[in-house]
């Protein structure tokens, strides 16, 4: 299936599809041979300043007023939209990410459940009734009230779900929109634009600019227009938005690296925990925040974890993307993909044992591209920069502790706080180390599963603010207390 468009992609801005201002394109390529993909326009600083004014527009106009019924309605419409296009939607994802089409597929179908969550809770963003104390006549109250035009500014890992993730909660609160999809994945971004005019969406409402963050992005975030920023990215990005948002003293929402500990005590159930720890590695070629990098395990069963870890790696099938028995696609990007090798380059100088399973030089299918293969640091050391740093690839560390304390301080040992996993069999255990773990995201005896109805964030350098949930539409609205002496 070839889902990409001949033409080179345009641009959303007030419900038209254009060109950008200075006509410049760039390429975005495919993951899986290095060749371009496609060609999209980019965006000038004209351009992000047109859209945030359309946004304001449609925000000002219609959409601030339109009722929570409505705002429901086109949500599920827009639902029953993406469960028609999911399999043209995944291709696209695959074509541009390079993750694999099985992976895709799975990643997507949730989206119209995800949309249709947040269509159902609108109705429990409310104020509330404080009782005064010594004034029996006022009458005191809160309202939840929108806050006019939210940035979204994505990642290129996960561009689809992770847009879906900001748009939904933004738009239901009442609030407008406009998108910087990442340059270097934008294409399905652009293909779920499409849908929202057939969805019934007032133009302006959702905007689309293309471009790097360097311009386009920045150009956003440092919009006056703009009320609040929600970034998903790397942490030196996010605190560099965070930075420019204060000139304005946005709102900032920020979901950022992570570098999370997967502890295995020696009374877990073993082949459990290396499913977690192999699907970490393999899931979007270990590109996913929440992943765990650090593996702690236990001094007794290390070699035994080790050992049944080594087996299922050297087993997985790392190739072609489209093909439906691929479990590992390549990484992102060239560059992306030189950052991991030079990862492996400092592992080695520092002592720890980089081993690679399988080698891609021996499948003719991942001669081109940006492949690397899964890779265990064996001797490794929690001090070490590739212990320490976010590298977002297919890289472990294996890293041994003698107890819970231990592995507590070993865990906690880090500037991120976004994701830990736990297995024990002991409770007791269990729910002191999910207590006491610096981490936004616990799981015990299973991996870190997302899911829309939990919130989601990090502690520490992990970022700031809620995504997903109840509280994902809370982090769009404002509150507003009112006092109304019913006396006079």
């Amino acid at each position: 299936m070839n889902p990409i468009d001949d033409q080179p992609y345009r641009m959303l801005i007030d419900g038209r599809w254009q060109a950008g201002g200075e006509g410049a394109l760039f390429p975005t390529y495919d993951p899986a041979t290095g060749d371009v993909l496609a060609q999209v326009h980019a965006a000038t600083a004209r351009d992000v300043d047109t859209a945030v004014r359309a946004a304001r527009r449609a925000y000002d106009e219609h959409w601030r007023d339109t009722t929570p019924r409505e705002r429901a309605r086109l949500l599920r419409r827009l639902a029953a939209l993406f469960e028609r296009e999911v399999e043209k939607l995944a291709w696209i994802e695959t074509r541009n990410v390079g993750k694999p089409i099985t992976h895709s597929r799975e990643s997507l179908s949730a989206m119209p459940a995800s949309l249709d969550y947040f269509a159902g809770i609108i109705p429990a963003v409310r104020g509330d009734t404080i009782p005064m104390l010594n004034h029996a006549s006022v009458l005191n109250f809160t309202l939840r009230e929108p806050l006019g035009v939210c940035a979204l500014v994505m990642p290129w890992n996960y561009p689809m779900t992770l847009t879906l993730h900001k748009l939904a909660p933004a738009l239901a609160a009442g609030n407008t929109v406009v998108i910087k999809p990442s340059e270097i994945t934008p294409l399905s971004t652009l293909a779920l634009a499409a849908l929202f005019a057939e969805a019934g969406f007032p133009d302006g409402v959702v905007n689309v600019v293309n471009g790097s963050g360097a311009s386009v992005g920045e150009a956003l975030v440092r919009h006056p227009g703009v009320a609040r920023v929600s970034f998903t990215g790397g942490t030196a990005t996010g605190a560099a938005i965070q930075a420019a948002a204060a000139a304005d003293v946005k709102r900032v929402t920020l979901e950022l690296g992570g570098k999370s500990p997967l502890i295995v005590f020696d009374d877990a159930a073993l082949d459990a925990a290396v499913d977690v720890a192999v699907g970490d590695i393999v899931k979007n070629s270990g590109q996913v925040c929440i992943a765990c990098t650090r593996l702690l395990v236990q001094d007794g069963i290390r070699e035994a974890f080790q050992a049944r870890l080594e087996t299922r790696l050297a087993a997985i099938r790392m190739g072609d993307p489209s093909d439906p028995q691929t479990q590992m696609g390549p990484l992102v990007s060239r560059a992306q993909a030189e950052r991991v090798r030079a990862y492996l380059d400092i592992a080695r100088q520092e002592g720890a044992t980089p081993r690679s399973y399988p080698d891609p030089a021996s499948r003719p299918e991942t001669a081109r591209g940006f492949y690397v293969p899964p890779t265990l640091l064996t001797t490794a050391d929690n001090g070490m920069r590739t212990s320490q740093e976010e590298i977002f690839g297919p890289v472990q560390s294996l890293i041994g502790f003698k107890d819970e304390a231990q592995a507590l301080r070993i865990a906690n040992d880090t500037r991120y706080g976004l994701a830990a996993v736990v297995f024990t069999r002991d409770g007791g255990r269990a729910l002191r180390m999910a207590r006491r773990l610096e981490s936004g995201s616990v799981a015990v005896n299973t991996g870190v599963r997302t899911s829309v109805d939990a919130p989601f964030g990090g502690y520490k350098h992990s970022g700031i603010g809620k995504e997903r949930g109840l509280e994902a539409i809370l982090e769009n609205t404002q509150l507003k207390n009112v006092k109304y002496d019913t006396s006079l």
